[in-house]
């Protein structure tokens, strides 16, 4: 730790951030809907640690813009991830009978 002095000290042991929070909402979604199964821990844990990593850089006055954007795009990233997972083993079933109506559909023509 250095020795300079910070003009707006951060606690070390901060409440859970708006970020945090919004996860902590999904993961609970999530887990009601039953998607979210054990070998999904890895990618929780780590949109965790990236929900508060964005949590604390907002929340320090002296982090650059640059920092948060990047730490936004790297959550949203790893959040995408976990949401974009299929509902089903055959999702992909379902996608191509959404196909085949929409090219069976005159009116689209």
């Amino acid at each position: 730790m250095n020795d300079q002095a910070t003009l707006f000290p951060i606690k070390a042991n901060r409440s859970r951030g708006r970020c945090r929070r919004g996860f902590d909402d999904t993961m609970s979604a999530l887990r009601q809907l039953g998607r979210v199964e054990k070998i999904d821990s890895g990618l929780v844990a780590l949109c965790r640690v990236a929900a508060d990593e964005l949590d604390a850089a907002c929340n320090d006055p002296s982090e650059s813009r640059y920092v948060r954007g990047v730490l936004v795009a790297r959550y949203h990233g790893v959040l995408t991830h976990l949401l974009a997972r299929p509902d089903t083993p055959n999702d992909d079933n379902s996608l191509e009978a959404l196909f085949a109506a929409v090219a069976d559909d005159p009116t689209l023509r």
